[in-house]
């Protein structure tokens, strides 16, 4: 009787190593079944059975999801440049593979100021780099994010980018976007700290107070008109990830290294990969 309660408690374990290594979460039922035409009604057969129905129960949590269900891919929000619109930047992303751009949904958006025909920015400076409508140019984007949301993370490029780099601190400390989700994740593409070099918008000021950790990648070139300010932004983010490409203001094309930083990204992101 002791040798075969032994034998049961190691089929037991073994059952339940088979379910974790090959990724089956049969129900208790099956299971069960599987146990009784190995042994036949006895004791053992049937305390093996009911221990493995009461451990399945207790760990419902660990069922495996349905095979119809797709994870979800993180949804960014992209912001372009001064100048720009949703569509040009959009081209610029023909620079990257796409088993890079599958892992991501990017949503583009035209930015709420017209700066000629079909041109667009997210605020103004004046001719001493002071902004103008920063606050109305942030209210649209909540706005933008309402409807068209929810999203998990912001990108931006030059002027979007230095936008998307303020956001999540300003949202931390309520002054924006406190009517969608939190911003969990960045991408900044050429682009630098508000206030680092010229006066910072007010609702920005302290937008950078405490480090802001949530997963980011920072993006920016050797020659790039803002290679001076983009490192003060990386350092007002916590553990942040950072490729410097040899080209200059522009969504670069990724090399080798900076296809294993962005993996490292998304993998920190929950992306499939």
């Amino acid at each position: 009787m002791e040798t075969r309660k032994k034998c049961s408690l190691r089929l037991f374990c073994l059952i339940l190593i088979s379910l974790f290594a090959l990724e089956i979460y049969a129900s208790s039922r099956i299971v069960s079944d599987i146990i009784y035409e190995s042994f036949d009604e006895s004791f053992e057969g049937g305390w093996v059975a009911s221990k493995t129905e009461e451990y399945l129960e207790k760990h419902k949590d660990i069922q495996k999801m349905e095979s119809n269900e797709t994870p979800k891919k993180p949804r960014f929000l992209c912001l372009h440049g001064h100048g720009s619109n949703a569509t040009l930047l959009e081209d610029h992303f023909k620079n990257w593979p796409n088993f890079v751009l599958e892992k991501m949904d990017f949503v583009y958006i035209n930015g709420p100021f017209s700066v000629a025909d079909e041109l667009f920015e997210w605020y103004t400076t004046d001719e001493d780099y002071k902004t103008e409508n920063f606050d109305e140019g942030i209210a649209y984007i909540e706005d933008r994010m309402v409807e068209l949301g929810p999203f998990d993370g912001v990108l931006g490029f030059s002027q979007g980018a230095f936008v998307a780099g303020a956001l999540p601190g300003m949202q931390a400390q309520g002054l924006c976007l406190t009517k969608v989700g939190k911003i969990e994740h960045v991408i900044i593409i050429s682009g630098g700290k508000l206030g680092g070099t010229f006066p910072s918008p007010k609702l920005a000021e302290n937008a950078y107070s405490s480090p802001i950790n949530i997963p980011s990648l920072h993006i920016y070139g050797e020659t790039d008109a803002v290679r001076l300010s983009a490192p003060k932004l990386i350092e007002a983010y916590v553990d942040p990830l950072v490729i410097v490409h040899p080209g200059g203001h522009e969504v670069p094309k990724l090399d080798e290294d900076g296809l294993k930083i962005m993996f490292e990204f998304l993998k920190k992101i929950n992306a499939i990969v």
